[in-house]
């Protein structure tokens, strides 16, 4: 779909979402953009850059956003296209609401003076309320890997679920902090690019989205280092319990071959063999392994074998 958002005095701000055949001929024909650039732009898994069509005018913007899909938080790319003066959008379901956030007046610096901004400075700082997004993001993936710290802390067995929250909250992370990288790095790019033809304003309005992003990129930066650490430190705890198991069961096997030894002795009508003969025997083999038993088990404690 083609919305025609707002028009300034000095661009067209044009929305696309989803689109479709229909709209793909609509956007060649009678807005003239090329399919090259429409195919970058609506690339679902496109990755973060910028793409240049000098003859036909058009400079592309592929930007990572945060993308919300039921309870699971990823990023995915948007299109930001400046072409013959216009503003162009490009999003998916998951990436729609990019239109409310730049449309919002709150989220501009100077929502009074709509009518004198440029493209650039427009897309400029709509970027920044979208990037803000992934601070918000990040501190409510610590809040989670707090609740998930305490539940663990107060638990003396590590579950399943846990884990696996912990998993996924690393999962996003990884997510965020690779699109941040990337788009800290094609921000630079843009700003290389465009720097002879952009104002001082534009120019600062720039550096307030990479200062955005910066700031999300260290917190990233920090969040995942925590998470990691919580994630290790309970791995280990978990291996150390593991090894306890396994440390008992070795115990236990060494202990329970007293009895096979001896009844292997005794099974085998071996003469002479002491109190083989005699009415009680049973009972004193049976004294006799669990003599030997006791002996191990103290010998293995006194080794340090039952020390967790």
């Amino acid at each position: 779909m083609i919305e025609t958002v707002k028009k300034f005095n000095n661009f067209t701000w044009y929305h696309v979402s989803n689109l479709t055949a229909e709209d793909n001929q609509i956007l060649v024909g009678e807005h003239r953009l090329t399919a090259k650039i429409i195919g970058y732009a609506i690339d679902y898994n496109e990755s973060v850059r910028m793409a240049y069509d000098v003859d036909a005018d058009e400079s592309l913007m592929v930007i990572d956003v945060i993308s919300y899909r039921h309870d699971v938080v990823e990023t995915r790319p948007i299109g930001l296209l400046f072409a013959h003066g216009d503003l162009y959008t490009f999003s998916h379901s998951v990436t729609d609401y990019i239109k409310t956030v730049m449309l919002d007046p709150k989220n501009r610096l100077h929502p009074d003076n709509d009518k004198n901004l440029n493209a650039i400075d427009f897309a400029m700082t709509g970027l920044r309320a979208l990037m803000t997004r992934y601070v918000s993001q990040v501190t409510e993936i610590n809040r989670n890997r707090r609740v998930i710290q305490e539940q663990l802390g107060h638990q003396h067995k590590r579950t399943t679920k846990q884990m696996n929250d912990l998993l996924r909250l690393q999962t996003q992370m990884i997510y965020i902090q690779n699109s941040l990288a990337n788009n800290h790095v094609m921000i630079n790019e843009f700003k290389q690019d465009f720097k002879a033809k952009l104002s001082h304003v534009e120019v600062e309005h720039i550096d307030d989205v990479r200062i955005e992003i910066g700031q999300a990129e260290h917190m990233a930066d920090i969040a995942i280092a925590v998470i990691n650490s919580v994630s290790d430190a309970y791995g280990n705890l978990s291996n150390r319990d593991l090894n306890w198991t396994m440390k008992v069961l070795t115990v236990y096997s060494i202990v329970l071959t007293v009895p096979t030894i001896v009844s292997g002795f005794y099974g085998e009508n071996v003469k002479w063999l002491p109190f083989a003969d005699t009415q009680d025997g049973w009972w004193i083999t049976l004294v006799i392994t669990l003599f030997f038993m006791a002996i191990v088990s103290l010998i293995l404690a006194l080794s340090g074998f039952f020390r967790k």
